[in-house]
């Protein structure tokens, strides 16, 4: 994984407009799911700069903490367990117990 990390500091620049960040990743970085996580402080500050009314990333803070939350493909379903059917949906015939 830290060779994706090292692929994307070699082809981002150093600074960048949040804007651009899908497009930078091939959109392996949604932008807003980013503003998410920077309105719930999952992302830390120093990642970031304003510059008028744009959010400038800084690439080597950001890709940083980004490397953090990456994973091998087959680790996420065990991560998060057996899946669970949402709440007000209807259970299938072939599942009633």
């Amino acid at each position: 994984m830290q060779d994706v990390v090292e692929e994307l500091r070699k082809a981002l620049p150093p600074v960048f407009a949040g804007t651009s960040l899908g497009e930078l990743t091939g959109n392996a970085i949604h932008w807003p799911s980013i503003q998410n996580r920077r309105a719930l402080r999952q992302i830390p500050d120093e990642c970031f700069v304003r510059s008028g009314p744009r959010v400038l990333v800084i690439r080597d803070k950001f890709l940083d903490w980004w490397a953090t939350t990456l994973r091998p493909a087959r680790a996420t379903a065990a991560l998060h367990g057996p899946l669970v059917p949402h709440a007000g949906r209807r259970q299938r015939a072939t599942e009633a117990v």
